[in-house]
């Protein structure tokens, strides 16, 4: 299923978790996406109690994430667009998960509120200029057009030690013919690494947002 092994984590409390209880039905990124054909996930371990950093996960803001090379990535992501506008685009001053929802470009697929949200895109989001197509919830898991992906991704948090948390973001992606498999397998090869700095910055800035819940977790 891919590279899935890679932890970052901040301080690490003894693991002495007591029972959580879980109500409401049970809902993971397995509901959507049993199966991948590449995948990456990222854990943290923080100080900050579960609901502090669910809810830091949850309203984080994209644009707060900074790292030299996220930041280096984010750039050269947007090159190809901004060159066939011949014209920047207009920057968003604040962009969460949930405003990717409202565009069209994201759809949440279910949410077990304090414990995890997955979401999900399809389209062509590996080529220079992405292409996202817009899908209700309930036709993410029909989608199959040929020479498209299915990206899912989620945000989970679980009790660890003495009042902490771990928390993880988890992505994976399949793709719905052999040759579209091909290509994205080659081009994941080169975006991987970016991608686990950015995954690995989010979570780092959902945990100090946590850590200070008066700073702004909306």
């Amino acid at each position: 299923m891919g590279d899935r092994t890679d932890e970052t984590r901040t301080h690490a409390p003894d693991v002495d978790a007591a029972a959580w209880e879980v109500t409401g039905p049970s809902v993971t990124i397995d509901d959507f996406a049993p199966r991948c054909d590449v995948g990456a996930v990222e854990h943290v371990v923080t100080d900050a109690p579960p609901e502090e950093m669910y809810r830091a996960l949850r309203n984080l803001d994209l644009l707060d994430i900074h790292s030299r090379i996220a930041d280096f990535a984010w750039r050269i992501r947007g090159l190809p667009e901004r060159i066939e506008r011949h014209v920047p685009p207009r920057e968003p001053t604040r962009l969460t998960f949930d405003d990717l929802c409202a565009s069209g470009e994201w759809v949440q697929l279910g949410e077990q509120p304090g414990r995890e949200v997955v979401f999900g895109a399809v389209g062509r989001f590996w080529t220079p200029v992405v292409r996202m197509e817009e899908v209700s919830a309930e036709e993410f898991a029909q989608y199959g057009k040929p020479g498209r992906g299915k990206l899912v991704t989620a945000f989970s948090v679980r009790p660890y030690g003495r009042g902490g948390s771990l928390a993880t973001y988890d992505v994976r992606t399949t793709l719905n013919d052999p040759i579209t498999r091909r290509i994205f397998t080659l081009y994941w090869r080169t975006v991987r690494p970016f991608v686990r700095v950015i995954m690995r910055a989010t979570l780092r800035t959902a945990a100090k947002r946590a850590a200070r819940p008066e700073a702004g977790n909306g």
